[in-house]
């Protein structure tokens, strides 16, 4: 083998071995956000995301605060927490989900406790109490297959490799509300933000939304801007998120952390 095939044959070995060392890094995000709705500063979401070597763990917690959060009774204040495979090709696959959350008179003191399994072919919701509506319509298996949860969606977005606004993220929020997010690149900007300052990528993003929603929903344009960090993860400086009850929420980062270290 002369030189240059060998020098090709080494290149192809390492891209062959890419996504394998994806699967086996440990990696984290931790984040705090400020949630705007309606025009305000309304709450707070906090995220943390957690990879050991094949599988991923991440947590969040949404409350809304001051007038919103008594406004709106509680109601959209939320507990998450997943958990999941990292595949070979570096991509995150939810295995159990759940939240708790959404303080209406037939729930539990903490609120309506929703599971969802993710089998290779569907997912299986349930709830205490029983008998959480699954949306007009509800999401048909086919719908179902090969989506992961909003929380995941976030680590996903963190762990992208190459360009973060070339992907489409299938997602099936709550384990009832289907929709896909359609990125595309929007240009460079240069952020300033609580969390972050310097260069940042900007996404516009289509909600597609598909089954499952309590209320009908329209197609949407939103935007999202990403930090590239010196872990190579991206960083979600602003992203904007679809809710079951005060239609699309922005989030705002207050603070970011990747592998232990702050951004600035």
């Amino acid at each position: 083998m002369n030189k240059k095939l060998a020098a090709a044959a080494l290149v192809l070995g390492m891209a062959l071995a890419a996504p394998a060392a994806a699967q086996s890094e440990n990696r984290s995000f931790d984040a705090v956000y400020s949630v705007h709705a309606r025009g305000v500063e309304a709450g707070d979401f906090n995220y943390s995301f957690r990879q050991t070597g094949s599988t991923y763990t991440a947590t969040a917690e949404r409350e809304m605060k001051g007038w919103v959060g008594a406004a709106l009774n509680r109601s959209q204040d939320y507990t998450y927490s997943v958990r999941g495979a990292v595949a070979e090709n570096g991509a995150l696959r939810p295995t159990q989900y759940q939240h708790q959350g959404g303080r209406r008179r037939d729930d539990r003191p903490n609120g309506r406790l929703v599971r969802a399994v993710f089998g290779a072919n569907d997912v299986t919701t349930t709830s205490v109490p029983a008998g959480m509506g699954m949306g007009d319509p509800a999401a048909t298996p086919a719908q179902r297959r090969g989506v992961i949860d909003q929380i995941t969606a976030i680590a996903a977005m963190v762990t992208a490799t190459g360009d973060p606004c070339a992907r489409t993220l299938n997602v099936y929020m709550d384990g009832r509300s289907r929709f896909d997010f359609v990125f595309t690149p929007n240009g460079s900007v240069t952020v300033d933000s609580r969390a972050y300052q310097g260069p940042g990528v900007r996404c516009r993003v289509q909600f597609r939304p598909i089954a499952g929603f309590g209320d009908p929903q329209e197609a949407a344009t939103l935007n999202f801007v990403f930090a590239r960090t010196e872990s190579g993860m991206w960083a979600p400086v602003t992203i904007e998120m679809p809710t079951d009850g005060v239609g699309v929420v922005r989030l705002e980062a207050r603070r970011l952390t990747m592998n232990g270290t702050r951004l600035r």
